[in-house]
C-alpha cells in the first residue's frame, strides 16, 4: 500500500494535469451528483467549501443553495485556535485570501457544527470504506469529530482509491460523490 505521502505526490501530480475545461465540467457533475441526495435534498444547512489546485469546484452549488432556501457556510480559519469553524457565507459576504490562501469572510458569523445537516468534504484521495485522506493538517478530521450531521465526501473518479491508510483521527465520510457517481459507504 501506498504512503499517505506518495498518495498526495501522486494525486498533486495528476491534479496538476486537469484541463480547466474538463474540471469544469465535472466539477458541475459532482455537484449534480451531491444534490440528489435525500441528505441534501433535507438540508437545511450545508457547509461547503472553496475550491483550490484542482479540488472538486463547488462554487455554482452556492447560488443553487440560495434558491431553495438554504444556509450556506464555509470554513473558516480561527487564528487563536489553530482550528477551522464554519462560518456563513451569502452572495454578499465580502471575502478575503485566509489562511492557506483560501477564500474566507472578512467578519465571519460562526455556525455551530450541531447546527450543519450536510457537509461537503473535500479530500486528497477516498477509499470504497469512507476513508479520506487530505492535506495532512487534521483540520477536517478535527471538524468532523463528533459530527451528527451527514458528511458527504466530493472527489472525481481518479481520487477512488482502492484503499488508504487511516490513522485512528481520521473522520470516514458516509458517501462520496464523483463526476459519474455515488459511492454509499
Amino acid at each position: 500500500m501506498l504512503t499517505k505521502q506518495n498518495i498526495r505526490r501522486e494525486m498533486a501530480v495528476k491534479r496538476k494535469a486537469l484541463e480547466a475545461q474538463w474540471l469544469e465540467a465535472a466539477s458541475v457533475k459532482v455537484a449534480k451528483n451531491l444534490q440528489s441526495l435525500d441528505a441534501f435534498r433535507a438540508a437545511q444547512t450545508v457547509a461547503l467549501y472553496m475550491g483550490m489546485d484542482g479540488e472538486v469546484d463547488l462554487n455554482g452549488l452556492f447560488p443553487i443553495c440560495r434558491k431553495l432556501g438554504k444556509c450556506t457556510c464555509i470554513p473558516v480559519f480561527n487564528a487563536k485556535t489553530k482550528l477551522y469553524e464554519m462560518a456563513e457565507i451569502t452572495e454578499n459576504s465580502p471575502c478575503h485570501t485566509g489562511h492557506y490562501g483560501i477564500r474566507e469572510p472578512i467578519s465571519p458569523s460562526l455556525v455551530a457544527m450541531n447546527d450543519i445537516d450536510l457537509i461537503a468534504v473535500p479530500g486528497i484521495a477516498f477509499d470504497p470504506n469512507g476513508t479520506r485522506l487530505g492535506r495532512g493538517g487534521g483540520y477536517y478530521d478535527r471538524l468532523l469529530e463528533g459530527f451528527r450531521g451527514y458528511a458527504a465526501g466530493v472527489a472525481f473518479d481518479f481520487q477512488i482509491l482502492p484503499q488508504i491508510p487511516a490513522d485512528a483521527h481520521d473522520q470516514p465520510v458516509e458517501c462520496i460523490a464523483t463526476e459519474t457517481r455515488i459511492l454509499n459507504i
